[in-house]
């Protein structure tokens, strides 16, 4: 049997704007997570030096990172809705949230693990880890997707993720493109440049910018949250969903 053709849907990441202007509380989720981050990492820069201390700084970044993933997935779940009904609440999102915490979450440690040991990698390597890091988002990319809008057990979402990402993998490419870029890239110089404004006016503290950063991301993950759900949705399901 002849293979379909991969079909590109570049304009899915300009109609995402419209789906976040009608759905503002797509940040909130991601906005706590971060939030929560920045607490994290002034709690643990204020706690003294050792081995113990900096165990206890991983433990509590892990747990951030899982808190940063479910803050996506919860972006999906109101993304996926504001693709097909044009708007949600937040509440009948957090409702679905709830439901589907355990699987977001199961997925988010699979997630994290997995990143994790290609960044250690990455540091023992040096600069040529970097691309097993970039290979290793990529294989990744639709595993929150898949624990909260897919339907799949937080045990199977990266193998359905893998899965995915051998069905469309020009499509997984753009959208891992877009997600480094974003998150990596743009979102600090953007919060740097903010950060400076405020200096401008005579506001000059840590806090502030580790504040602004955090909704800058915010911002940021909600909008690849939306860009997410339409994705994997294209990807993942035969005929009209919305």
């Amino acid at each position: 049997m002849r293979k379909m053709r991969e079909q590109i849907d570049l304009m899915v990441y300009v109609r995402a704007f419209g789906v976040l202007a009608r759905n503002p509380t797509v940040v909130v989720v991601p906005l706590v997570a971060a939030v929560a981050g920045v607490l994290v990492g002034q709690i643990t820069s204020v706690s003294g030096g050792g081995l113990a201390s900096g165990f206890t700084a991983g433990i509590s970044q892990f747990i951030v990172q899982l808190l940063e993933l479910f803050g996506l997935g919860v972006a999906i779940i109101i993304g996926d809705a504001g693709w097909r009904f044009g708007r949600i609440s937040f509440d009948d999102a957090w409702q679905d949230a709830r439901r589907k915490a355990g699987d977001i979450f199961f997925a988010a440690f699979g997630f994290t693990f997995v990143l994790n040991i290609a960044q250690y990698a990455q540091t023992i390597i040096g600069a040529v880890g970097l691309v097993l890091v970039a290979l290793a988002v990529y294989g990744l990319i639709y595993t929150i997707a898949a624990a909260a809008i897919g339907g799949v057990p937080g045990s199977g979402a990266i193998g359905v993720s893998v899965e995915r990402v051998r069905s469309a993998p020009l499509t997984a490419g753009i959208l891992t493109a877009i997600t480094i870029l974003l998150l990596f890239f743009l979102s600090p110089i953007l919060a740097t440049e903010i950060d400076a404004a405020v200096i401008g006016i005579g506001v000059e503290q840590p806090i502030i910018a580790a504040l602004i950063d955090a909704v800058v991301q915010s911002i940021v993950v909600g909008y690849l949250g939306i860009v997410m759900a339409k994705v994997y949705s294209s990807v993942s399901f035969s005929g009209p969903r919305w």
